[in-house]
C-alpha cells in the first residue's frame, strides 16, 4: 500500500489525538495541550492514509547540538508495516547535522531503536 508522509503539513489536534487516545502514554492528553505542542513543533512527520492520518513522530531540538524524538505512533490498524521505521528515518534524516539524539522508550522497543544505531545512555536519565 501506498501512503503519503509529509514533513510540511502538521495534522490537526483532534487527528493526532485519535492516535494518542490508542496509546498508554499518550491518552490522557487534552486536545488543547495537543494544540500547544503542534504549534511549537518544528521536526515532525506525518503519515496518512487518504485523508486519515495513520503516523506521526516528532523531534525537540535546539538545531545544533541535542534533539529529543518523542510521540512516535502509528495506528493499530496500521502497525507491524514498518512505518514506524518510516517515521523514525525520516525523523533523523532531518537531524541529520544534530550532534546527538536521544529518545525514551520501553524495554520492548530497545531492539527497534537499536537498528538505528541507539543505545542504552550510560548515564542517568532523570525527571520531574
Amino acid at each position: 500500500m501506498e501512503y503519503t508522509i509529509s514533513t510540511e503539513r502538521l495534522p490537526e489536534a483532534s487527528e493526532l489525538l485519535s492516535l494518542f487516545l490508542q496509546t498508554s502514554w499518550a491518552k490522557d492528553r487534552s486536545i488543547e495541550r495537543i494544540e500547544i505542542v503542534l504549534n511549537n513543533t518544528k521536526t515532525y512527520v506525518v503519515i496518512r492514509d487518504k485523508d486519515q492520518l495513520i503516523g506521526f513522530g516528532r523531534a525537540l531540538s535546539d538545531g545544533v547540538y541535542r534533539a529529543m524524538l518523542d510521540d512516535i505512533v502509528v495506528d493499530k490498524s496500521y502497525r507491524k508495516q514498518g512505518l514506524g521505521k518510516v517515521i523514525v528515518k525520516q525523523l533523523l534524516d532531518q537531524l541529520d547535522d544534530i550532534e546527538q539524539v536521544f529518545l525514551n522508550t520501553k524495554p520492548d522497543l530497545e531492539s527497534f531503536y537499536e537498528a538505528y544505531g541507539f543505545s542504552r545512555s550510560k548515564g542517568l536519565t532523570m525527571s520531574l
